[in-house]
């Protein structure tokens, strides 16, 4: 049976305007629980490149949801020539450990605004007051679910076809492969098994290092 091919996207995704962005991150604040702190659960790239200051940083545990590679990144990671992805937060069972921060109330806002125009630059995330364990206790954090209905959204891609996608992407942050390879790092030093992520990982380096074998002159 013929493989039906991903179709990926060639053009760069509509951005949001700064009026957008703002006016989000009001309505998300106006929506805020009852609480002199303001939390953010990370599940990817924040875990290990955090672009606020924080007074306190707490392996986190959202049950409930997933991460997966199912957005595609045309800018950070990838091109339209060569597509990366990046991680989404998904709805699903299970659970997702993580990382939760605690931002001072002095802080907040001009952490957040920093937050937003990291994370919200089109609207395949959508931001969500979630409630996440930390030492045992619930808090409820600030995290970014993806929308599915956006056209940046990947959905559900088989783990070779994420592999061989990563392995070849490469945009304005860096390397698809190392935000993989960091996101592992980071999670293994907080104690957090990923047993797909590190499969995933090994499986991009084996397409690594079969395409440097390919190249290599003849002694």
């Amino acid at each position: 049976m013929r493989q039906t091919q991903t179709r990926r996207p060639s053009t760069y995704f509509e951005e949001l305007s700064d009026a957008d962005r703002t006016t989000r991150l009001h309505a998300m604040l106006a929506d805020r629980p009852n609480t002199d702190d303001v939390w953010v659960f990370a599940y990817g790239s924040l875990i290990w490149r955090p672009c606020f200051a924080y007074v306190e940083r707490l392996k986190a545990t959202l049950a409930g949801y997933r991460r997966r590679f199912s957005v595609w990144t045309l800018i950070a990671r990838g091109t339209p020539a060569a597509p990366g992805l990046a991680l989404a937060l998904e709805e699903g069972d299970g659970v997702c450990h993580g990382v939760a921060y605690r931002l001072a109330p002095s802080y907040a806002l001009a952490g957040l605004e920093a937050l937003w125009a990291r994370e919200m630059l089109t609207s395949i995330y959508r931001p969500r007051w979630l409630t996440v364990t930390v030492d045992d206790r619930a808090v409820t954090a600030i995290s970014f679910v993806v929308e599915k209905a956006d056209a940046q959204y990947a959905g559900a891609l088989p783990t070779a076809e994420q592999a061989a996608i990563i392995a070849a992407a490469h945009g304005k942050l860096g390397s698809c492969r190392d935000y993989l390879a960091n996101t592992v790092a980071e999670l293994a030093m907080l104690g957090i098994d990923e047993p797909g992520l590190t499969a995933l990982l090994q499986e991009v380096d084996a397409i690594a290092a079969r395409n440097t074998s390919q190249i290599a002159p003849e002694p």
